[in-house]
C-alpha cells in the first residue's frame, strides 16, 4: 500500500461505510413500503369481499335465492382466506404451500404474498404493525359471525322460516355486524398507511442524513488537505532554516563556491541524490549552470547578481538535471563571503530536495481547484463561514440564489446577507448558524423544510436549508459550510398536484373525491352528531340536448357557469363540488332541514334563471335536486351520497326542475330504487346474452288437435340470473318499459326468435313474438325486422306481431302505418289484451290485425260468470264480423277449452292447452302430461 493511499484511507473507508449502511437501509425501507402496499391492496379485496358477502346475504334474506346464497359463500371466502393464512404464518413452522393457496383465495397478487409472509413473520410484533394486526384479528371475529349468521339464515330459508322472529333478528345482526366492520375496515387502512409513511420518513431520515454525512466528509476532507498543506510549508522553511544555519560543517546537502577561482564544493550526498559521481562532474560554474534547467537559468543568475551586489539574501528555487536526465526541484540558499576589500570571494550554502513539496502544493492546488468547479457547477449554494460568523467562500450559485456578487458577500456577517424565514409564521429562523457563537456550531438543517429566503431586493425565494459544522484537529470550531437549494419549483409543482387532486378542472370546484372526504370528515368531527347537516345532490335537467345540439363547448361554459352562479349563492362555508358530467353536490353545514329546503329552493331558482348568450340564441336549464336534510340518521357517507342521488332521481321522475327531500318511508323512492336495481340486471343480460325464449302452444278449437304441421305457438322472454335460475318477465319489464329498454330488448327477441324459426323444417308454422308499446312506435323497427328476415332466410307469413290493445291506442297511427307495412311482406299481428277496455272495439275498423288476444281477466272465471260469457261471446261475434279470428288467453282447464269451442272462439291458449316450455323443446310438442312447468 502506498503513502497516498495510507493517507487517504481513514477519510475514504468511514464514505463508503455510511453509503453501504445507507443504501442498505433505504433498501429495506423501500422494500417494507412495497410489502406494505401489499398489505393495502389485500386489504381492500377483504374489505370488498366483506362488503359483497353482507349485501348477498341481505338480498338471501329477502329472495331466498340459491344464487345470492352462493354469491356471499364466494364473496366471504375472501376474508376467510385472508385469515386461514394468517393463522398458518403464526405457527412456529408455517407450512408456505398453505398460506400461498390461503392468500391466493383472498385475491393476494402471487409476487406479493412472499413478502407479505416475510413482513408479517419479521415485524407482526413491532409498533409499525402490531395495530393493523389488531384490527385484523378483531375483523376475523365478525367475519366468523357474518359466517355463522349466513349458515343460520339459509337453515330458515330451507326450512321455510325466513319469517321467523329469530330470522329477522339475525338479519338485524347482520346489518349491525356489517356497520360494526366499517371502522375496523377504516382502521386496519389508516394503519397501514402510518406504517408506510413512518417507513417513509425512515427513508427520507436516511437520506438526508446521508447527504449531511458526505458533505461533512467532504468538507472534512478539503479542510485536512489546506491544513495538510500549511503544516508541510512550515516543515520546509523550519528545514531550510536548520540547513542554512546549524548545518554548515556536515556533508548534508551543503555546497561552497571559490568565486575567484571558479571552484566548487558538494557534499557526498548530493552526487548520490542526483544520481552522479565526483569525477563525472566538473566543479565549477558553468557546470552547475548547465545541470539548470533552462528556465529556471535566468532566475537563478539574477539571484546570484542580486547577492552578489546588493547582499540580498540568495534563495531560489530551481529544478536541476539528474543523471537520469529527469530534473529534481530544489531549493539553493546561501550567503557570500567578502574579502578585506568588500568583494565577495566565497559562497556557501544549501541545497534541498524539495520535490515532495512541490508535489504536495501542486496536489493541493489540483484538489483546491476540483472542489471549486465541483462546487461552482452544482446546482446549491455552498457558503462557507469562519468561526466569527462571517461569509469566507461562496459559489456562482450562491450568488444567484442571495441576489449579491461574492464581492459583496466575502467578509460579511452570515445573517445580514442571507436572512432566512418560517414560511407558515414568517418569523426569523432560529438554527441561522451565523447567529450562533463559535462554541456552539454544530450541524443544523429544516426539518420541516418550510423556509424561504428574504433576498436583498426584497423577493422571497423557497429553499431548503442544510449546515454542517466544520472543526480543526484539536475539535476547536472553525467555521460553518450552509447549502441552500432553490425548491421554489418544487413547492410550486406540489401545490399544483395537490389542487389538481382535489379540484375539478373545467369548474375549478371540488370534485367527487375532495368532496365525499370533506364531508366524511365533517360527519367524525361531529362524533355521531350529524343532525345539523344537510347534502344535496343536483343534476341539470335535459343537458344532454344542450350538448347533442349545441356542441360540446357550449355544455362546458354552461357548466361553469352553472358552478359560478352555485357558489355566488352558496354561504361562505358550504362545499360545493362537481360530482361529475352534469352533477353537482353540496354540503350545508349546520343547517336545518327546513333552511336546507330554502337553499335549495333558491339554488335552483337561480339556476332557471341563467341565460347564457350562446351562437344565435340563449342557453337555459333547469336543475332537479335531491335533499338529504337534518334527521335522517344516516351516519356513512356512501349512504347519504346513494339517498341524495336517489332523491334527486325522484325529483326527475315527478317532472323535473324541483326539489324532493329524501325520506325512509318514501314508497316511491324505495319502488324506484328497486326498479333501477333492475335495469342493472337488464342491461348485465342483455350485455351477456342472458335471455331465453319459451314457447306456448296455442290450440285451434274448430278442427281436431293435429301434430306437426300448421301448429301456433307463442314465444314468451325469460331471463336468466348469475346462477342460470330462471326469472319470469313480470319481475323485470316494468323497469325496463320505464327506463326505455324494451326496444333493445324487443329487437334481441326477433333476432333470436328468426334465428330459431329458420332452424325448423315445418314453414306453415305461425309463430306469435310481442312487441312493446315502445316499439311499435319505433321508426326504423319495420326496416330491422326486414333486414333480419333477409338475414336468416324466413318468410314474415310464419310470423304474427301482438301488440297490446292499450299500445295500438296510445300511438294509434305509428301501430296503424306499422301494420300496413309490414303485412305487405305477408306478416300477421294479433290485439293482445283485447277488452279491457270495451271502447276499443271501435278501433278495429282502422286497425287490420288478424286475431283479437281476449284479455284472460274474462276467462279466469267463465264457467262461473254468465257477464264473463257474455263478453267473451260478444268480442267472438264483433271479431268475426269483423274478419278476425279470437284467440282466448288462460285457458287453463279442459272443461275452459271445451267451453270455449261452444262459444265459437277459434283458438285457446293457456296450461290447459300447454305450458311453457324452452325453446329447445319447441314443435313438434310432447304429449301435455309430459310437459314440465317453468
Amino acid at each position: 500500500m502506498t503513502k497516498r493511499t495510507e493517507r487517504s484511507t481513514p477519510v475514504v473507508l468511514p464514505l463508503w461505510l455510511v453509503a453501504a449502511a445507507i443504501t442498505t437501509v433505504a433498501s429495506l425501507c423501500v422494500t417494507g413500503m412495497s410489502f406494505l402496499q401489499a398489505y393495502v391492496a389485500g386489504e381492500s379485496q377483504w374489505s370488498k369481499g366483506q362488503k359483497d358477502a353482507a349485501h348477498a346475504l341481505q338480498r338471501f334474506a329477502v329472495t331466498e335465492s340459491g344464487a345470492d346464497y352462493q354469491q356471499f359463500l364466494d364473496s366471504i371466502a375472501i376474508p376467510l382466506g385472508d385469515r386461514a393464512a394468517k393463522l398458518e404464518m403464526n405457527k412456529a413452522n408455517p407450512d408456505h404451500a398453505v398460506i400461498t393457496r390461503e392468500f391466493l383465495k383472498g385475491q393476494i397478487a402471487q409476487p406479493d404474498i412472499e413478502g407479505m409472509i416475510w413482513l408479517y413473520r419479521n415485524f407482526k410484533n413491532t409498533m409499525l404493525f402490531r395495530h393493523a394486526l389488531a384490527y385484523w384479528d378483531l375483523g376475523d371475529r365478525y367475519i366468523l359471525e357474518l359466517r355463522d349468521i349466513g349458515a343460520k339464515l339459509r337453515v330458515y330459508a330451507d326450512e321455510g322460516r325466513i319469517g321467523d322472529p329469530a330470522a329477522v333478528a339475525l338479519v338485524e345482526r347482520l346489518a349491525v355486524v356489517d356497520q360494526q366492520l366499517a371502522p375496523i375496515e377504516r382502521g386496519f387502512s389508516v394503519s397501514l398507511g402510518v406504517a408506510t409513511r413512518e417507513t417513509r420518513n425512515a427513508l427520507i431520515l436516511t437520506l438526508v442524513s446521508s447527504t449531511l454525512l458526505l458533505v461533512g466528509g467532504f468538507t472534512l476532507y478539503i479542510r485536512r488537505l489546506f491544513f495538510h498543506r500549511e503544516r508541510l510549508s512550515a516543515q520546509l522553511r523550519q528545514s531550510e532554516e536548520r540547513f542554512s544555519l546549524g548545518f554548515e560543517g556536515m556533508n548534508a546537502g551543503l555546497w561552497d563556491f571559490d568565486l575567484e577561482h571558479d571552484r566548487a564544493y558538494y557534499s557526498p550526498n548530493l552526487y548520490g541524490r542526483f544520481g552522479y559521481s565526483a569525477d563525472e562532474l566538473q566543479l565549477d560554474t558553468e557546470t552547475f549552470f548547465l545541470l539548470t534547467h533552462p528556465d529556471d537559468l535566468p532566475r537563478v543568475r539574477d539571484a546570484l547578481r542580486n547577492h552578489l551586489a546588493t547582499g540580498a539574501v540568495y534563495d531560489v528555487e530551481l529544478r536541476l538535471r539528474t543523471r537520469a536526465g529527469n530534473y529534481v526541484w530544489c531549493r539553493s540558499s546561501g550567503k557570500s563571503m567578502l574579502n578585506a576589500q568588500g568583494r565577495a570571494v566565497r559562497m556557501v550554502g544549501c541545497l534541498f530536495d524539495i520535490s515532495d513539496r512541490k508535489q504536495a502544493q501542486l496536489e493541493a492546488h489540483k484538489a483546491r481547484e476540483i472542489a471549486e468547479v465541483t462546487l461552482a457547477s452544482i446546482g446549491d449554494a455552498v457558503i462557507r463561514i469562519d468561526e466569527s460568523g462571517r461569509v469566507a467562500y461562496c459559489n456562482a450559485m450562491a450568488e444567484q440564489i442571495l441576489g449579491r456578487s461574492a464581492a459583496d458577500l466575502y467578509g460579511q456577517p452570515f445573517a445580514s446577507v442571507c436572512a432566512l424565514c418560517d414560511e407558515a409564521t414568517c418569523t426569523r429562523a432560529s438554527d441561522c448558524p451565523g447567529c450562533l457563537p463559535a462554541p456552539q456550531l454544530e450541524t443544523h438543517r429544516d426539518p420541516s423544510n418550510s423556509l424561504h429566503l428574504i433576498r436583498a431586493n426584497g423577493t422571497r425565494l423557497p429553499v431548503h436549508y442544510a449546515a454542517a459544522a466544520m472543526h480543526d484537529v484539536e475539535g476547536a470550531a472553525i467555521g460553518v459550510v450552509v447549502v441552500l437549494r432553490d425548491v421554489s419549483a418544487e413547492r410550486k409543482h406540489a401545490a399544483q398536484l395537490s389542487y389538481q387532486a382535489t379540484h375539478d378542472e373545467l369548474t375549478d370546484l371540488l370534485n367527487r373525491r375532495e368532496f365525499e372526504r370533506r364531508l366524511g370528515g365533517l360527519l367524525r368531527d361531529d362524533g355521531g352528531d350529524h343532525s345539523e347537516h344537510a347534502v344535496m345532490f343536483l343534476d341539470l335537467d335535459q343537458f344532454k340536448v344542450i350538448n347533442d345540439t349545441c356542441g360540446h363547448a357550449a355544455g362546458d361554459d354552461l357548466i361553469r357557469h352553472v358552478g359560478t352562479t352555485l357558489r355566488a349563492h352558496l354561504r361562505r362555508g358550504d362545499i360545493l363540488a362537481r360530482l361529475g358530467g352534469d352533477e353537482f353536490g353540496v354540503v350545508l353545514p349546520r343547517c336545518t332541514a327546513e333552511d336546507s329546503l330554502r337553499i335549495a329552493n333558491h339554488l335552483r331558482h337561480a339556476v332557471e334563471n341563467i341565460r347564457l348568450p350562446w351562437s344565435d340564441g340563449i342557453l337555459t336549464t333547469g336543475v332537479s335536486i335531491g335533499v338529504v336534510a337534518a334527521g335522517a340518521r344516516l351516519t356513512q357517507t356512501k349512504e347519504i351520497m346513494k339517498a341524495a342521488d336517489a332523491a334527486c332521481y325522484m325529483a326527475k321522475e315527478k317532472g323535473r326542475n324541483r326539489v324532493h327531500l329524501f325520506s325512509h318511508d318514501d314508497r316511491e323512492l324505495t319502488l324506484a330504487h328497486t326498479q333501477m336495481v333492475w335495469v342493472s340486471r337488464v342491461k348485465t343480460a342483455l350485455e351477456h346474452d342472458r335471455f331465453c325464449l319459451y314457447s306456448q302452444k296455442i290450440l285451434p278449437l274448430k278442427s281436431a288437435r293435429v301434430q306437426g304441421s300448421g301448429q301456433h305457438v307463442e314465444l314468451l322472454l325469460r331471463m336468466r340470473d348469475e346462477s342460470g335460475a330462471i326469472i319470469a318477465p313480470a319481475s323485470f319489464i316494468g323497469a325496463a318499459e320505464r327506463f326505455n329498454l324494451m326496444p333493445a330488448i324487443d329487437r334481441w327477441v326477433i333476432a333470436r326468435a328468426f334465428s330459431e324459426i329458420a332452424k325448423h323444417a315445418d314453414k306453415t308454422m305461425t309463430w306469435s313474438i310481442n312487441l312493446s308499446g315502445t316499439s311499435v312506435g319505433d321508426e326504423r323497427l319495420a326496416d330491422y325486422i326486414d333486414e333480419q328476415r333477409e338475414r336468416h332466410g324466413i318468410s314474415l307469413r310464419q310470423v304474427c306481431f301482438e301488440i297490446t290493445e292499450t299500445a295500438a291506442i296510445s300511438n294509434l297511427q305509428k301501430a296503424t302505418a306499422l301494420i300496413e307495412k309490414l303485412r305487405a311482406s305477408g306478416c300477421r299481428f294479433a290485439l293482445d289484451d283485447f277488452g279491457v277496455g270495451m271502447s276499443s272495439f271501435n278501433y278495429l275498423k282502422h286497425l287490420r290485425v288478424d286475431y283479437l288476444k281476449i284479455d284472460g281477466i274474462f276467462i279466469k272465471q267463465l264457467l262461473t260468470s254468465a257477464l264473463d260469457r257474455a263478453i267473451v261471446r260478444s268480442i267472438t261475434q264483433v271479431a268475426h264480423a269483423a274478419d278476425k279470428q279470437t284467440i282466448a288467453e288462460f285457458a287453463e282447464s279442459e272443461t275452459i277449452i271445451e267451453c270455449l269451442r261452444e262459444m265459437g272462439v277459434d283458438y285457446a291458449q293457456g296450461y290447459g292447452v300447454g305450458f311453457p316450455v324452452p325453446i329447445t323443446a319447441s314443435p313438434p310438442f310432447p304429449e301435455l302430461d309430459d310437459i314440465p312447468c317453468a
